[in-house]
């Protein structure tokens, strides 16, 4: 068991950092700042885990870049 007390974010929560994340299935996505995790289609709410900063779509920057600014979303009221 690790000693770290960070929790990893939850479906539904704000994305701080942009970047590849996995759940607890190990399905992997790309989200930008700003974007909300999505829930799983088997397992619901879940865990994300980062994997690795993207730098552009498909690609992933293991060094660690900087965040890219907020995108702005628009409620299409489709909730």
């Amino acid at each position: 068991m690790s000693n770290s007390k960070q929790m990893d974010p939850m479906s539904h929560e704000k994305v701080s950092t942009d970047g590849i994340y996995a759940d607890e299935d190990g399905h992997e996505v790309a989200l930008k700042r700003g974007d909300e995790f999505p829930a799983d289609l088997v397992l619901g709410e879940t865990t994300w885990e980062l994997k690795g900063f993207s730098m552009q779509e498909g690609e992933i920057d293991h060094t660690g870049k900087d965040n890219t600014s907020l995108r702005k979303h628009v409620d299409r009221g489709d909730k």
